[in-house]
């Protein structure tokens, strides 16, 4: 995937950003960032360890990175854990825990996915509004259309090749994470000073041109991915 710089500057605003693939709130709560005031440890809530998730990822990005490396350098404060560039990804769906499917079964969602997504073509998203929640900060993500379709598409194809688990959830908020909070009751006047002069950065432009199906481990405050399949969007 690769990325440019748009030409505009977008003021961002306060988005929710979900703490990760499993945590929902309410839909819609846009300027969710700015009425919080103290912020609390995404690592502190449950989650599972190991499991098997549909991502977009980001490595041919040059434009993303700098605006991802421009916010951070803002937010390195001791209570957020940045996320490294190598790590930036889009949650698009959990497909499972790892000890509920095989590798046979891992590919047979990756060929399932791949059979679907051919008749998928390439597109655009524009990232840029910086806000989040108490346990993230993160950029949303636009437009959503292509998105959501795209997740529909893997979503139909993984329940037919797992028949016997539940499906992904229809549930979903596109957006990349770039910092977990690590400790509670951190006030968000420090949070919301950094966010602030970052308001007037343009957004940029990421081309996505396939999916990654990886398996997600959730280590001591830190997330560590690695695709074992990539379904190209040819069409």
């Amino acid at each position: 995937m690769t990325s440019t710089r748009s030409t505009t500057p977008r003021p961002a605003s306060g988005v929710r950003v979900p703490d990760g693939a499993e945590d929902r709130g309410a839909p819609g709560v846009a300027d969710q960032f700015w009425q919080l005031d103290r912020l609390h440890n995404h690592w502190g809530r449950p989650g599972e360890r190991r499991s098997w998730q549909w991502y977009l990822t980001f490595e041919d990005c040059p434009d993303l990175h700098a605006l991802v490396a421009r916010c951070q350098a803002a937010v390195a404060f001791p209570f957020y854990d940045l996320v490294p560039v190598d790590g930036l990804h889009l949650t698009l769906g959990r497909i499972a825990r790892s000890s509920e499917i095989s590798a046979d079964q891992v590919s047979a969602v990756a060929a399932a996915a791949a059979r679907a997504c051919a008749a998928q073509g390439p597109f655009d998203i524009t990232v840029g509004a910086l806000g989040g929640t108490g346990g993230a900060l993160g950029f949303a993500v636009e437009p959503t259309e292509p998105l959501c379709q795209l997740r529909e598409t893997l979503r139909l194809a993984t329940r037919a090749a797992l028949p016997g688990l539940p499906p992904m959830t229809r549930h979903f908020e596109p957006h990349l994470s770039l910092a977990y909070c690590n400790t509670d009751d951190v006030p968000t006047a420090r949070a919301h000073a950094a966010v602030e002069t970052l308001r007037a950065l343009a957004p940029v432009t990421a081309s996505i041109t396939g999916v990654a199906l990886v398996h997600l481990e959730r280590r001591e405050r830190a997330y560590a991915w690695r695709p074992v399949a990539r379904i190209s969007l040819p069409a």
